[in-house]
């Protein structure tokens, strides 16, 4: 609805440029250039202005993202080796 509302008042504006110099028609032109940067800056700055209050307050780059995960240590490197002799081993012998 924003793009449509600007190409109207710019469209406006293109007939204006044309038209006879009066007063009427300078205060239509003042009043359509109002309305688009109106549209123009409120549509954008509130964005720019809500991202860079985001940022300021959140001290982070990306204030949207999801906030860093530490990592999970790792396991423990303790290693235990049990042997049994079974029935059919005999310890000490090599064959």
């Amino acid at each position: 609805m924003l793009y449509a509302v600007l190409i109207w008042a710019c469209y406006q504006l293109f007939i204006l440029i044309n038209a006879p110099d009066t007063r009427v028609n300078e205060t239509i032109a003042w009043g359509w250039q109002l309305i688009i940067m109106v549209l123009v800056f409120g549509y954008t700055g509130f964005a720019t202005m809500q991202d860079v209050v985001a940022i300021y307050t959140t001290r982070a780059a990306r204030p949207y993202a999801d906030p860093p995960v530490e990592p999970t240590p790792g396991p423990d490197q303790t290693i235990t080796v049990q042997t049994v002799a079974g029935p059919q081993q005999q310890q000490g012998t090599v064959e």
